[in-house]
């Protein structure tokens, strides 16, 4: 089964660069890497097409996490499509090798790829990586619903790979929405009983230092679409998992020594918390205040 990359873009600078060279590099060459690029006011578009990219410009105010992908793969001409974003770099040659074998096996559907925090990432970032990512790979299908609650519908665009048959029949991404439409998908193909594998030894380095404001502001769109994603998340328990994730995230900083970061790792939970909180009552907010709350503040312009 051959291979295609999607990769939105808006001015990626030089981790673009970093990221098609690594793909260029592999031991499983995509057969194409298709760009599709917000009308970026840097060099990312020449520097796409340099290295051999189909690129497409749309207007920034176009850009949709779903749509825009969902472009790339209307112009993709793969069995496989892999799923990328441009602050991801694969760690070795044999990424999309080993992200895309339980495909080309038929053991799954869907995969995504183990995230490395960056060397620069501080430690309460890190942490969420080592969470997020384990080093054990698995995988889900909607039978692990029970046990792993919202986690089972876990899955990362930043380094994804889909059939093109299951993307086709799950219909695609869903479109305007305003975060995780990698989750939403998920849930959607494991409801219609296919299979997702999380495949720990293919590893992209990615991680992002948000300041206050901007976890804040994340948190508050991630809030809203577990407002309005409603009964495509149904079953999936979500309190106990955060409560959880601080009481770990606190033990790790602990025992590694990093003392230092125990203040900043407490108000940024509460800047997640707040921020999750006001976006699940969004619909109680006027429509200026939203925007000043979203990190995606395009979103509501649609609205």
């Amino acid at each position: 089964m051959n291979v295609s990359v999607i990769i939105p873009t808006w001015n990626a600078g030089k981790e673009l660069r970093l990221l098609l060279d690594g793909l260029n590099a592999q031991t499983l060459k995509p057969i194409e890497i298709i760009v599709i690029d917000s009308s970026s006011s840097d060099a990312s578009g020449d520097i796409a097409r340099q290295l051999g990219c189909t690129v497409e410009v749309i207007p920034k105010e176009k850009f949709d996490h779903g749509g825009t992908r969902n472009r790339g793969a209307e112009l993709a001409k793969g069995e496989i499509l892999v799923f990328m974003t441009q602050d991801a770099a694969p760690c070795d040659e044999h990424f999309l090798e080993v992200l895309t074998s339980p495909l080309r096996t038929g053991l799954a559907q869907a995969a995504y790829a183990r995230q490395i925090a960056k060397p620069d990432a501080r430690p309460p970032e890190a942490f969420v990586r080592e969470i997020n990512y384990p080093p054990q790979s698995h995988t889900k299908s909607i039978d692990d619903l029970p046990i792993l609650g919202i986690k089972t519908f876990f899955f990362s665009n930043a380094a994804s790979a889909i059939t093109r048959q299951a993307f086709e029949d799950t219909g695609r991404f869903p479109e305007n929405n305003i975060v995780n439409e990698d989750m939403l998908f998920c849930a959607r193909l494991l409801r219609g009983g296919s299979s997702v594998a999380y495949q720990a030894d293919a590893q992209v380095f990615h991680s992002h230092n948000y300041s206050l404001v901007q976890q804040f502001k994340r948190y508050f769109d991630i809030g809203v679409f577990m407002a309005q994603a409603g009964d495509e998340l149904s079953g999936a328990r979500t309190s106990r998992q955060g409560r959880s994730f601080v009481a770990r995230q606190l033990r790790f900083l602990f025992s590694s020594g990093k003392y230092g970061w125990f203040l900043w790792a407490i108000i940024d939970n509460a800047s997640r918390f707040l921020g999750f909180g006001f976006g699940r009552r969004h619909k109680y907010l006027p429509l200026w205040f939203k925007k000043r709350l979203s990190m995606h503040s395009g979103f509501w312009r649609k609205q």
